[in-house]
């Protein structure tokens, strides 16, 4: 079968491979190198790739030097959306036939973090796509926990936002956000899109976002965000000031950074308002810091500052958001590409030219 293999050093390789089949399987773990989660063959499924899409986190780890840690030889591809072909002999979540959406993150179920609701702080876990094989292929071999069934009648392409919605969810979940507040989302790539969504559908005031790019903010109009912002022609706090100005001060009540670019996080800071929240939500690259950041401004605007990572337990919570018939992100999709196009699809994204890439096998 054709697959795209991360050979390390930012190279992708498309090469045919054996098709993978039920057998007992070692993953690398993310944070203990040299240690592996080991999974049997009875517990395993062999999934029909049926479509898979490009994400940040890919392009992270094609830079030189990588902004995201992976292991090389792997099949490359977090987000895939399946077809049951084959269950190993004690799965019982799933069967043939099936088509299932992928949690690629792995986690040990035993340790403190999963005993207690925080379990995408697994130290034992691994991830599907990054550190052992995944979607950018054919066929893919997963462990049966981490899948779940969908609706017959759920559009594929609308499942494919499952994976990353799952995480902006989780991010989502944390801030507490009341009907009503206001918020402004720094970004308006897949990430930020998913989180005016989501903004939408909690009954927010007033959706902001601030994007530079011409091309992004299209679909952040798309998607009816209030106030959209060309922070590089428009000064963004005049405008948050104008439209938040109230009883003697001004600010959102919640921001979210979904760009991964430090110079947010410092924004932010001015433009929430006193007891505001902020999520550093955004997958910045590991080299990256964010410099002049004013903590003395945390402590006297009692600012909350809310880290995210991949999802504990929004699962069931995504698929039912995405059968809803008022969420339509399969307008994010700006291409449709074949497995053989994958480079063509990487680079649409790095230029920000793409907001959704979709990889079909065939």
């Amino acid at each position: 079968m054709k697959a795209a293999i991360f050979e390390g050093k930012g190279i992708l390789t498309l090469k045919d491979i054996l098709e993978p089949k039920l057998e007992d399987r070692k993953f690398p773990k993310k944070y203990k190198k040299g240690e592996f989660v080991f999974v049997g063959k009875d517990e395993q499924v062999k999934l029909k790739v049926l479509v898979a899409s490009i994400c940040g986190t890919d392009l992270h780890i094609l830079n030189v030097p990588p902004g995201h840690d992976a292991t090389p030889g792997i099949v490359l591809g977090h987000e895939y959306v399946g077809e049951v072909t084959e269950i190993g002999s004690r799965v019982k979540n799933v069967k043939v036939g099936d088509r299932v959406v992928v949690d690629p993150n792995i986690k040990c179920g035993m340790c403190y973090f999963c005993r207690n609701d925080m379990a995408s702080l697994c130290r034992d876990m691994t991830t599907l796509g990054i550190f052992c094989d995944g979607g950018f292929a054919e066929y893919n071999v997963a462990p049966a926990k981490q899948l779940f069934a969908i609706p017959k009648d759920l559009d594929i392409e609308k499942a494919i936002f499952f994976e990353p919605l799952t995480c902006a969810t989780h991010a989502w979940s944390k801030l507490n956000f009341k009907l009503g507040d206001s918020v402004l989302i720094f970004g308006a790539g897949p990430m930020g899109c998913y989180f005016i969504e989501l903004a939408r559908l909690s009954g927010a005031s007033k959706i902001f976002v601030s994007e530079p790019s011409e091309f992004r903010r299209k679909f952040a109009k798309k998607l009816k965000a209030d106030v959209i912002i060309s922070p590089e022609r428009e000064n963004l706090l005049e405008i948050i000031k104008l439209n938040t100005f109230k009883n003697g001060f001004f600010g959102v009540d919640v921001a979210v950074d979904a760009c991964g670019i430090p110079e947010v996080i410092k924004q932010a800071m001015d433009l929430v308002k006193p007891g505001g929240k902020i999520s550093t939500f955004g997958e910045q690259n590991i080299n990256a810091f964010a410099d002049k950041v004013s903590f003395t401004k945390v402590t006297q605007k009692e600012l909350q500052i809310i880290g995210s990572y991949a999802t504990t337990r929004s699962a069931d919570q995504t698929i039912n958001i995405l059968t809803r018939s008022d969420i339509n992100l399969k307008k994010l999709i700006t291409h449709r590409i074949k497995l053989d196009e994958i480079h063509k699809g990487m680079e649409l994204m790095r230029k920000g030219e793409a907001i959704e890439s979709v990889v079909y096998p065939k």
